[in-house]
């Protein structure tokens, strides 16, 4: 017997504008939310947990959806139980094809535990087994989620937390285990250490957004913190902390190392970044807000900022605004298409100083090109305030208009700690992208190394686009790349998880490295500024091992466009493995291609670089110093990394095939 959840519907005239809030009754803040199908019934259900009171007990609660946006809570015990400003996100950390979740939080005193919830495909989540699936050992965890971060096609996670060694990423093995490596993020420099003198980062509340910077593939992380100086521990008799925000590039192998390029002028620390492609140049866009003070260099905790992505390169302040404090680390903001205009339009929300009330504002998107937003008077008349918030977008009753889900210390007309969802009224329902079109694979191998590379065409489309890709081991029956998405027949495209961006991020081109041998099955979406999906392109087969390298198959004969300069292959003047957008600025663009068994570097304006070289499992085979252009030779039947550096320029990194 399921226990039913009594929702109310807050109606209040404010100006000529009708407020609808759909009550989820939980006495709720500085929560967070997931939307996910999680029943497989064909809506979205919702997955709430927080912080009840100033007891910091954790409540929340497994909502199902009957299609209209009203709700029934799950029965029977709950164990996803994030807690304080947690995250809860969805994946196939087992390759069955339902959504699974992995869960984090901090500061409730009842029994909290960071983990994996595998579900039975019914929606029933079951703890999962630490012995399987390992969780960090920490007192306090406040981050978490999943993300492909080697490239190798399959899912590993990370739970971030307090103090040195409590930032791990556990990387799935082929036989289905994981290898946690606890200095995953790394950097050359901190806080005046000597230049390659890595010190362990002594986080406090890491709050970590998984998003790919560069356009190159690789997964990144941008992480929100309080970081304790560890080099000058005590001054005065106190520890010395500082805010901390900071882009952490991925190489290719997993190992994600601080950018000097992405630099914030001000760090932000108990807040949030949302990421959307907000000018429409494929680059993701970042808004910020969190607290300043603690040796930030700023002294406001109500200034919020958007910066624009300059081609992975750096980044550089357009627009901000002081709004409100948001007064609880993650979730507290999203990027969006409310009024499915095309444009991105965002939420932000928190204690409102000057009005002295709790507020979440939208800004619309006014000229995406200038980064120039309006304040939309809904966020007055209509949009229920509050503070300590939690936010998240879904489409809740399939309408093609996403709901806004929000909890925290809401303000009049509730007055109380709540949970629950705005309506979405705008007149226009939301476009949904044509499919992609052009699917390609090309499968190169060499002495048991294999790169896979896919690639497509974009359709027409608007800003803040993203991309799905569909890849499932027919051998085995396993899916890699769940795209956690219906793949064909009458719902074609539809998403079974709400908020969130495509699995390949902007690219449109992507790869994967020594998949198994096997069949293969793979398709592409596209998915809108709202998080909606377009429906998939018809999905293709290929196989590696027996037949993989077939040129029919998407081999590497050089007459179709394999490894020869002349057909296009790995000169970047013909258009074969440019790596455009890939690790540094657009003005430094060196030409890198192979010629039988050379690698030629051709510099673009004569200045020193130095040169080095890997293998693709990580070892280093050359390093070498030159000016202008140079050759080395390299062992035949190989795929290297390549990777250049000039002056103070991003690396620029290429793969390159020596047949």
């Amino acid at each position: 017997m399921k226990r039913i959840f009594i929702l109310s519907v807050l109606l209040g005239a404010f100006g000529t504008l009708q407020a609808q809030f759909v009550d989820f009754n939980v006495e709720i803040w500085k929560g967070v939310f997931a939307a996910g199908d999680i029943d497989n019934d064909g809506d979205l259900d919702v997955i709430v947990s927080g912080d009840k009171d100033a007891d910091n007990l954790e409540v929340g609660a497994i909502l199902i959806n009957d299609g209209t946006g009203s709700f029934t809570a799950q029965d029977g015990e709950r164990v996803i139980t994030a807690g304080r400003g947690g995250n809860i996100h969805f994946g196939d950390i087992d390759g069955d094809g339902d959504l699974d979740v992995i869960f984090a939080g901090w500061g409730c005193t009842n029994d909290v535990k960071a983990g994996i919830a595998l579900n039975d495909g019914s929606g029933n989540f079951t703890l999962a087994d630490t012995s399987s699936y390992p969780v960090l050992k920490a007192n306090t965890i406040t981050s978490c989620g999943f993300a492909d971060f080697d490239l190798n096609g399959l899912l590993d996670y990370y739970f971030f937390g307090n103090d040195p060694g409590n930032c791990v990423i556990y990387f799935q093995q082929a036989d289905g285990s994981f290898t946690p490596v606890a200095d995953a993020i790394k950097t050359t420099q901190r806080y005046g250490a000597a230049v390659g003198d890595p010190i362990p980062y002594k986080f406090v509340e890491p709050e970590v957004t998984v998003v790919d910077f560069n356009k190159d593939g690789y997964p990144d992380m941008w992480i929100n913190a309080a970081d304790i100086n560890a080099e000058n521990a005590t001054v005065d008799g106190e520890e010395q902390t500082r805010r901390f925000s900071y882009l952490f590039k991925n190489d290719g192998f997993g190992n994600l190392l601080q950018f000097a390029g992405a630099v914030v002028p001000y760090k932000k620390g108990n807040g949030a970044s949302s990421w959307g492609d907000i000018n429409g140049d494929g680059f993701p866009d970042m808004l910020l807000h969190g607290d300043g003070y603690l040796n930030s260099g700023e002294d406001n905790d109500r200034m919020w900022r958007v910066f624009a992505n300059l081609n992975g390169s750096s980044i550089e302040k357009r627009w901000e605004q002081e709004i409100a404090r948001q007064g609880s680390f993650g979730n507290g903001s999203v990027i969006v298409d409310w009024d499915n205009d095309g444009k991105l339009d965002f939420f932000t929300g928190g204690w409102n100083e000057t009005a002295k009330r709790q507020e979440i504002a939208l800004f619309l998107g006014d000229d995406p090109s200038q980064f120039t937003f309006t304040r939309s008077p809904l966020s007055d008349t209509y949009i229920q305030g509050a503070s300590e918030q939690g936010l998240l977008t879904a489409d809740l009753n399939g309408d093609n208009k996403v709901e806004l889900l929000l909890n925290g210390f809401c303000g009049a007309p509730l007055n109380k700690r709540a949970a629950g969802y705005m309506v979405n009224q705008s007149t226009a329902a939301s476009v949904l992208p044509a499919a992609p079109t052009g699917l390609n694979v090309k499968v190169e191998s060499s002495e048991g190394e294999v790169v896979v590379t896919f690639s497509w065409i974009a359709p027409e489309s608007n800003n803040g686009v993203t991309y799905n890709l569909a890849l499932k081991n027919t051998t085995t029956g396993k899916w890699l790349y769940n795209p956690m998405a219906v793949v064909g027949g009458e719902k074609n495209g539809w998403r079974k998880i709400g908020g969130r961006a495509g699995n390949v991020f902007t690219n449109t081109q992507f790869e994967l490295y020594n998949l198994p041998e096997g069949a293969y099955e793979y398709t592409v979406q596209a998915i809108n500024g709202a998080y909606l999906g377009g429906a998939f392109a018809e999905p293709k087969t290929f196989t590696i091992g027996e037949g993989g390298n077939d040129p029919d198959e998407g081999g590497n004969d050089p007459d179709e466009g394999g490894n020869d300069p002349d057909e296009g292959g790995n000169d970047p003047d013909e258009g074969g493995n440019d790596p455009t957008g890939v690790d540094g600025a657009s003005s430094y663009a060196p030409k890198v291609y192979t010629f039988g068994k050379k690698l030629i570097v051709e510099g673009n304006d004569g200045s020193t670089q130095l040169l080095k070289v890997y293998s693709i499992g990580g070892t280093r085979l050359v390093s070498a110093t030159f000016a202008g252009s140079t050759e080395v030779e390299l062992p035949a039947g190989g795929i290297y990394i390549v990777e250049l550096t000039k002056n103070n320029a991003a690396p620029f990194r290429k793969k390159v095939l020596v047949k």
